[in-house]
């Protein structure tokens, strides 16, 4: 798939392969499914779980655009594995634990390697970055303007934030949202604005009892986000009923 055509769809849903009940979702959307194999994204069992899911999609006809959730590559077995998963024709990758620009751009040349070498058109692999694990990312001043051609959205994860700065979502004296959390989603919406990309915010796995996700996308849109994406089908459900 050309990078040019690649988009996210209203319906988003993030999962482990083994969560993400492809048979449960509305045959009749168009959904995005992003395959989240980020902790052990390295592995061969990893390949094939993500190998399984894309042939499901494809077998099936699915439309809307298939991820592949990773952590961020370090080194010799970093580009191993991204030229395994490049080779299952994903059409993109959402790059958990970004920093930054260096990030950014170090992925998109081991991007280039993996299509050259799998022979895959240059440039057909987007990047989603994942923001909220690395502080790095929200108290850079450099811009994401311009840094890649593959570069298509932002995507806010509020709980990897709150574990990385052993902070609360909600501060009771204060009857607010925590300062952390604040600045973090402003932050991430406003370099999403500068660089004139979409920015996403990833729902809470676990939310709260009551949490209607329809109110969380309400609230998320309110504050400049582009939409939410599910973390289960029964969230996907849930927004795909509005």
């Amino acid at each position: 798939m050309s990078v040019n055509r690649f988009e996210i769809t209203a319906l988003t849903l993030c999962a482990a392969p083994g969560a993400l009940a492809l048979e449960n979702i509305p045959p009749d959307r168009s959904v995005t499914v992003i395959i989240d194999i980020r902790e052990h994204w390295t592995t061969e069992k990893a390949s094939e779980s993500a190998r399984s899911v894309l042939d499901r999609r494809h077998s099936k006809n699915a439309t809307g655009s298939t991820l592949l959730r990773i952590g961020r590559p370090d080194d010799d077995t970093g580009q191993d594995a991204i030229g395994r998963l490049a080779a299952l024709r994903p059409d993109g990758f959402v790059l958990s634990g970004c920093r930054g620009v260096a990030d950014i751009q170090r992925f998109d040349v081991m991007l280039r390697v993996a299509e050259t070498e799998y022979g895959l058109k240059a440039g057909s692999i987007a990047i989603l970055v994942e923001a909220g694990q690395m502080l790095e990312f929200f108290l850079s001043p450099q811009s994401l303007l311009d840094v890649s051609d593959r570069l298509k959205g932002i995507v806010f994860n509020a709980a990897d934030l709150l574990h990385a700065t052993a902070s609360q979502a909600f501060s009771g004296p204060a009857a607010r949202a925590g300062a952390p959390l604040l600045f973090a989603r402003a932050a991430a919406v406003l370099k999403a604005r500068q660089a004139d990309l979409p920015c996403y915010e990833l729902l809470p796995e676990n939310p709260l009892a009551g949490d209607d996700p329809r109110t969380l996308r309400n609230i998320s849109l309110a504050d400049g986000f582009s939409g939410v994406i599910a973390r289960s089908i029964a969230q996907l459900t849930a927004l795909s009923a509005s």
